[in-house]
């Protein structure tokens, strides 16, 4: 039986070193990319914008470096064609596992993003935690418009996106969380929004706000005030200030952790959420000059100040996404699913004009931690 196990082992050794071997190459046969951009043309075909890291180093005549990354576009009826169209420029086969960024143009939005988003979703190399981004013109513009000397445009997009968990103005979403929202079927999905502003010789990315998908079609844009709603919604506001008014006075409160409660109450016609929202924070700042020391009253207005307009501003946002513009990218519809599945299957067809009848109640309580120093003599 020793011998028996033995024996199995070294095979199984043998046939992972063979296997190995047979998928072994180079990394100087392949083209490494950072980040690719997509944007569909009118007709049909596909343009695809490719970064990827130069892994060539050498000098040119006048003694400049070669750039750190390159920018090339192709095209193509699919996005797999397109992609694989660059071994036809250097012999190099992409490589996608590397991959930090997908951005969408806007021609694409407009139409249908799904199926552009399939050969990321077959593919073996491409990465379900890849982050998806939407570009304000044509992704093709926005590559070449952010590109600078010593800049990665997909790195810079990679950093915004992520700050999303420190900055409450600013989105985010991976393909794994998209595809899913997709296949829910009643909700929506999201995605931010990227720009390119230019600050002396420099051009950056930035982020402007957040577009809502339906259908895998683009449906709305949502401002920077409304994507910190869409985050407290979807308990994604973990960090990041607020701003609001005391008497008149511009203050701010800075958020250390919160938490969304989502509830379903379906005891009559139509479903009423129950959103509740706590969050701790501090005082970061309060303009007025003349305050020299701050009471238990103070906070306490400050508090309530602070809650309401959360309040009031989630509730506007309810108002818009669910009644105007019938889009559900919180997946608020899925509690339906999860908690009467019967109801669910009874009213799905239909499940869009149940949601605009919904009623949405949201509390909101915020508890200052603290008021920072007081050196007042």
């Amino acid at each position: 039986m020793r011998k028996t196990v033995v024996i199995i082992a070294c095979v199984l050794m043998i046939a992972s070193i063979i296997n190995r071997d047979a998928f072994k190459e180079d990394i100087s046969k392949r083209t490494v990319v950072q980040g690719v951009g997509i944007d569909l043309n009118d007709d049909g075909t596909y343009t695809v914008t490719l970064e990827t890291i130069n892994t060539e180093n050498y000098s040119n005549a006048d003694g400049t470096a070669s750039p750190v990354m390159n920018i090339r576009t192709l095209s193509g009826k699919t996005v797999y064609s397109a992609i694989k169209s660059a071994y036809s420029i250097d012999g190099k086969t992409p490589l996608m596992s590397q991959n930090r960024v997908i951005i969408i143009g806007k021609s694409l939005a407009e139409k249908n993003i799904i199926p552009a988003l399939d050969f990321f979703i077959r593919d073996a190399e491409n990465y379900p935690s890849v982050l998806i981004a939407m570009a304000e013109t044509s992704a093709e513009d926005f590559f070449k418009k952010s590109t600078n000397d010593s800049s990665v445009v997909s790195r810079n997009v990679e950093r915004i996106i992520l700050t999303a968990q420190e900055d409450l103005t600013v989105s985010s979403i991976s393909l794994c969380e998209l595809v899913n929202r997709y296949k829910d079927g009643a909700s929506s999905f999201y995605m931010p929004i990227m720009s390119v502003e230019k600050v002396g010789e420099k051009a950056n990315a930035v982020s402007k706000g957040t577009a809502i998908f339906k259908n895998g079609k683009l449906s709305l844009t949502l401002n920077e005030p409304e994507t910190v709603c869409l985050n407290f919604l979807c308990n994604k506001a973990k960090k990041g200030a607020i701003d609001i008014s005391v008497n008149g006075v511009p203050a701010a409160v800075s958020i250390i952790k919160s938490q969304t409660m989502r509830k379903l109450d379906y005891q009559s016609d139509f479903p009423r959420f129950n959103i509740e929202i706590k969050a701790t924070a501090d005082l970061a700042e309060l303009s007025d000059k003349t305050i020299s020391s701050i009471t238990d009253k103070d906070i306490n207005k400050i508090e309530t100040n602070a809650e309401i307009k959360l309040k009031s501003e989630i509730q506007d946002f309810c108002e818009k996404i669910y009644k105007v513009n019938k889009t559900d990218p919180v997946g608020l519809s899925r509690l339906i699913f999860i908690y009467y599945p019967e109801k669910y299957r009874q009213q799905k067809e239909n499940l869009n004009e149940i949601m605009t009848q919904s009623q949405y109640n949201v509390e909101v309580d915020i508890k200052i931690r603290r008021v920072g120093q007081d050196y007042s003599s």
